[in-house]
């Protein structure tokens, strides 16, 4: 999956430089807020963010920085 989004780093749900405990924190997020959330990371080597991504896109503006999406859950 090679899809760049423009997310505010303080709009996110959480972040963790480990992926798996990214994507455990998405999962309970998801599983509570019955939402699409998307885990995305600036690029290697920089924590993962978690977003939920209705809310960041409505969020968007001049102090978002470029993502890549890792992982989207629907």
């Amino acid at each position: 999956m090679s899809e760049n989004i423009f997310f505010n780093p303080g709009d996110s749900i959480a972040s963790d430089f480990d992926f798996e405990n990214a994507y455990v924190a998405a999962q309970i997020y998801h599983h509570k807020a019955a939402k699409p959330v998307l885990i995305a990371q600036e690029k290697d080597g920089k924590p993962y963010f978690i977003f939920d991504e209705a809310a960041a896109i409505a969020e968007e503006h001049a102090k978002a920085k470029e993502f890549s999406v890792v992982k989207r859950l629907k």
